[in-house]
């Protein structure tokens, strides 16, 4: 994975939700174009350690994030934008981190992340986060456990940018 560093973020379309349009494609590459940003993955919404652990970190350090330069924080799963869209509304989330839907996994794939489910129904993201700046990914986080949420972690994410 740390072949993604230096490496321009896949161009691949997305499905955000809007409030005006309902599913929006939208191209991640377009999103982080000229800005800098964190990119988180979950492996799927609602599930345990996405919803007490990983996105909490982020959403509860939002303004110090924030505050060291970075545009904008993303988080994408492989679930449809419906339930992303719900987890968004349940978890608080909104206003501070963009949910997009990753559902073919293309993202997940180009950045080698993809696995099929423990049920053998889908495929998933792993656990990770990224830093990308001007389009560049100039750091990669990829969790070894997945019940874990530390390295890819919103913590991990603001030592980071503090070195």
């Amino acid at each position: 994975m740390n072949s993604l560093i230096g490496n321009k973020l896949p161009d691949i379309t997305m499905i955000q939700m809007s409030a005006e349009n309902g599913p929006t494609p939208t191209s991640i590459a377009n999103i982080c174009e000229n800005k800098k940003v964190i990119i988180f993955g979950v492996p799927g919404a609602f599930l345990p350690v996405c919803s007490k652990d990983h996105l909490p970190g982020y959403i509860d350090n939002y303004e110090t994030i924030k505050a060291k330069n970075i545009d904008e924080i993303i988080c994408f799963a492989t679930n449809d934008i419906f339930t992303i869209n719900a987890w968004e509304e349940m978890t608080g989330g909104s206003n501070k981190i963009l949910f997009l839907s990753d559902g073919k996994a293309e993202f997940a794939k180009a950045i080698g992340t993809d696995y099929p489910d423990t049920f053998g129904t889908s495929i998933k993201t792993q656990r990770c986060s990224m830093i990308v700046d001007q389009g560049i990914i100039t750091h990669f986080f990829l969790e070894e456990d997945a019940s874990q949420a530390h390295i890819s972690g919103a913590e991990n994410i603001i030592k980071v940018l503090d070195s």
